[in-house]
């Protein structure tokens, strides 16, 4: 199960505080539109959207990531 949506992580990934390892195409074309987005509209409003609809993506594909969301969330994730 996945930490809330307020998780600081989530964040982090959006502004580009935090780097994930994966070679799954989708999980790079989502972390690549959410940093576009973000340098376009840097408000809290636009990360708030955007870690709602990256929570909503790995929720929606949690067992096909496995790896990324140990690598998100450290030790707040277990499968």
């Amino acid at each position: 199960m996945l930490p809330p949506v307020t998780h600081p992580a989530l964040r982090d990934l959006i502004v580009g505080n935090k780097e994930i390892t994966t070679t799954k195409f989708g999980f790079n074309l989502l972390l690549t539109n959410n940093r576009i987005l973000y340098k376009k509209n840097p408000s809290e409003d636009t990360v708030q959207q955007l870690a709602q609809q990256t929570h909503e993506f790995l929720t929606r594909y949690e067992n096909l990531y496995q790896s990324e969301l140990k690598q998100l969330f450290s030790g707040d994730y277990r499968a």
